[in-house]
């Protein structure tokens, strides 16, 4: 009788496997990921170093990467304070009255306004927050709007033990009704009728009232949600306390979509009114270019400048990011931080990105560098010069150390893109105040030569265009220091094709299954039978897939399972059987006591071929009633 865990057990269509580990392990050249370059002959001390280094510009690179992150948020805080505390002047260039609007794009109202419910010697400011479910129509917009100007302004000026004129001109101060905890504004009008009027007059009289000018912020959130007929209405209601000199207005709107939608629900007379000044911020996501550019350049000044990257890896960043509508950040680090992990993996010449390590350099290196395309170019152009026979055959040869020089000079040299790229950029920013672009883009424009063409898009860069051109040059030993993308290798990596993948390595099994492990106390039967069986059979899943190819759309199970049980090997799959019950006295009992021990043993592996076939995601999910048949996925190459 199997016992209810056993049978529990068996019912798992996987087993997950953790693996235990002595306490004693030694990190040391196991325990480096990298392998050894240059054919194995690269030393222990070379490959330690090259990890370390890359360990170490690998946490530079993450620790610049979350400070531009960590900042995002008081960055924006801070634009957004800048626009409304900077509301000194009232009117536009017409001289007209005018609101302080705010666009805050893709915000999902859960931005908080970094602005201070404070009392100066001059002013009061105030933040009032109004939703979609308090905006049920323009009365009551205007008494929770003046109720919260009251509320606050009476909370701050007791705060700070400020008197006011209220009990000379008439206003009764209700401490009850007008501090309560949780603002309810339900009681609004159940107040004492010589309590404080909770309509525009409150904002008319607020010089009077507290002797002091009031700058008003009112906080629509979730606009898209908002009544837009109800919210006209209130814009022109909020127009006409702006003829008063002591009252300054301004509106942030919360826009969850794109400015295009309000500006359709909207009267344009509100627009023109709303327009007259205005700013726009992105606190979506993407946050525009601005902290794309910041880790971009954070990259390059990660290893010095030294390190070049080519147009097809450019190229690759821009395609992926393009496709990503919100310019994931997290998506540009990732790609950064693989190429460079690819990049310290494969190249022996990474090492020295340090010039400190140019100590470890030898003849293997040297051998290489004879073949570089950049320095057969530079030895056919000396020669064409007619230099001379010496320094070309010390250069090829290394004779006296000419060739290990020649290298060193140019091993500490700034790279003039990565230079010429950030002089750009710093112009853009700090001279022409041009924030808008995309400094991935601009790099690639300066690696094809088109970097005039693209900066044509503003046409205040025409004063700096002398200074802002640059014909691109090659620099010796560049392939050495370059970060490409011509095998394909971070498109396989980081966006792999699964469906290509799973096909072509059930089909070719060989390229990544583990050989078998044979342990030592193995018998020589034991080890032929076994030879026999591999060399004779794929694993199932693979054989099966086979067959699956070769199916139609619709497959019958028991047409399936005789399909794969005549391609199996039998007679090599019952001589390991039975050798194999030798030592497993279940496995004899299951031989001996059935004369269909083959078909048995078949029906096993068929059970759990179909079972990873379906997790491999090649059968469709249906709700078809028929359980005999299975429907394939559409698949390549069938």
């Amino acid at each position: 009788m199997i016992n209810v865990s056993s049978f529990a057990d068996a019912q798992k269509s996987h087993n997950i496997i953790y693996p235990k580990f002595s306490g004693s392990i030694n990190f040391s050249e196991e325990c480096i990921p990298f392998v050894k370059l240059l054919d194995g002959k690269e030393s222990s001390e070379v490959l330690e170093k090259r990890w370390q280094l890359y360990h170490q510009l690998h946490s530079t690179f993450h620790s610049q990467v979350d400070n531009i992150l960590a900042n995002i948020e008081t960055d924006l805080k801070n634009d957004i304070s800048r626009i409304l505390l900077n509301n000194n002047n009232n009117t536009s260039i017409h001289k007209k009255p005018c609101f302080n609007t705010l666009f805050l794009i893709g915000s999902d109202s859960t931005t908080d306004l970094d602005y201070p419910n404070i009392v100066t010697g001059t002013e009061v400011n105030t933040v009032i927050d109004l939703t979609p479910k308090e905006s049920p129509n323009v009365r009551m917009m205007l008494r929770r709007s003046m109720f919260k100007l009251f509320s606050h302004t009476e909370e701050i000026l007791h705060k700070h033990n400020i008197n006011d004129n209220r009990d000379e001109l008439g206003y009764e101060n209700n401490d009850d009704n007008d501090h309560s905890k949780d603002n309810d504004t339900n009681n609004i009008d159940d107040r004492p009728s010589t309590a404080t009027s909770y309509d525009l007059t409150l904002v008319e009289n607020f010089k009077i009232l507290f002797k002091r000018d009031l700058n008003i912020v009112f906080n629509f959130k979730d606009v898209d949600s908002f009544n837009f007929n109800i919210l006209n209405d209130f814009i022109i209601l909020l127009k006409s306390a702006l003829k008063y000199e002591h009252v300054r207005i301004s509106l942030v709107f919360h826009i969850n979509t794109n400015l295009s939608n309000i500006e359709q629900n909207l009267n344009q007379s509100i627009l023109r009114i709303l327009k007259r000044k205005y700013h726009k911020l992105d606190v979506s996501s993407n946050k525009g270019f601005k902290y794309g550019n910041r880790i971009f350049q954070s990259f390059l000044d990660t290893v010095d400048g030294k390190l070049n990257l080519s147009e097809k890896f450019v190229k690759f960043v821009l395609d992926k990011m393009a496709n990503n509508t919100n310019h994931n950040l997290k998506l540009l680090t990732r790609i950064l931080d693989f190429s460079l992990m690819a990049y310290f993996y494969q190249n022996p010449f990474s090492v020295f990105i340090d010039p400190v390590n140019i100590s470890f350099l030898q003849e293997d290196y040297l051998n290489l560098l004879t073949h570089c395309p950049t320095f057969m170019f530079f030895i056919d152009e000396l020669a064409k010069e007619e230099g001379t026979t010496d320094d070309i055959i010390g250069l090829l040869t290394n004779n006296n150390g000419t060739l290990e020089d020649f290298f060193i000079e140019f091993l500490v040299r700034d790279n003039p893109i990565n230079r010429h790229a950030k002089l750009v950029a710093n112009i853009l920013e700090e001279t022409l105040n041009v924030m808008d672009f995309n400094f991935i883009e601009l790099y690639y424009n300066l690696l094809k030569g088109n970097l005039d063409k693209y900066l044509e898009r503003w046409p205040e860069c025409q004063p700096y265009k002398e200074k802002l051109s640059f014909e691109p040059i090659d620099t010796m030993f560049q392939e050495l220091f370059t970060l490409d993308n011509n095998t394909g290798l971070l498109t396989q990596s980081l966006f792999p094709s699964y469906k290509a993948n799973i096909e072509d390595d059930l089909l070719s099994w060989e390229r990544v299954l583990p050989i078998v492990s044979i342990l030592q106390e193995t018998t020589a039967e034991e080890i032929e039978s076994l030879k026999i069986l591999n060399n004779s059979m794929a694993p199932i899943v693979s054989q099966m897939f086979k067959l699956y190819r070769e199916a139609n759309s619709m497959i019958n199970l028991y047409d399936f399972y005789v399909a794969l049980r005549e391609s199996l090997p039998e007679e090599c799959i019952m001589n390991f059987l039975i050798e194999q019950s030798q030592y497993d006295k279940n496995l004899k009992k299951f031989l001996t006591s059935s004369d269909k021990a083959f078909e048995k043993t078949v029906l096993i592996f068929f059970m759990q071929g179909l079972s990873d076939l379906n997790h491999l995601g090649l059968f469709r999910q249906t709700t078809n009633k028929k359980t005999e048949v299975v429907e394939k996925c559409v698949w390549r190459g069938i």
